[in-house]
């Protein structure tokens, strides 16, 4: 097929469904396809069970705290040459403990009284913890900046 010199082509990936349901022989179709018509220029065809069994498998996630209190969610996937990595926008951690304690969270979680205390309690550890860092970082800035802080 010839294309026009100024047909723009894209990228696109789709999930094939087979079947009424979600079916074993269920496809994902990643190609290029000219951008107006939505012809397919040209296409491959993968299981989505092979595919999504490969990325599962090969999935990692975590999540890291950064020092002014934002919660980032990562994940990555290695599969032989293929690589890909993405994170979440941060979430300051005070927005994560109130949604977590708004009151249709607590009952979805069949919160007690104990997990409570304990959240508390980790809390207030952490907290502690960051007085102390926070208290040494101003020592420090004071005995090298001879008495006057830096903010």
């Amino acid at each position: 097929m010839a294309l026009a010199a100024r047909q723009a082509i894209e990228p696109f990936a789709e999930r094939v469904r087979l079947g009424n349901a979600r079916t074993p022989d269920d496809l994902y179709r990643f190609g290029y396809r000219v951008s107006e018509t939505g012809t397919v220029v040209a296409a491959i065809e993968i299981p989505a069970g092979l595919l999504e069994e490969a990325i599962s498998s090969n999935l990692t996630s975590s999540c890291r705290l950064t020092p002014d209190g934002d919660l980032i969610s990562e994940s990555s996937f290695d599969y032989g040459n293929a690589s890909a990595a993405m994170s979440t926008s941060p979430m300051p951690l005070d927005q994560l403990i109130r949604a977590t304690l708004a009151p249709q969270n607590l009952h979805m979680e069949e919160a007690t009284v104990a997990n409570l205390r304990t959240m508390l309690q980790r809390l207030e550890e952490s907290t502690s913890a960051v007085r102390e860092t926070l208290a040494r970082y101003v020592q420090d800035e004071e005995s090298n900046y001879g008495g006057s802080p830096v903010e």
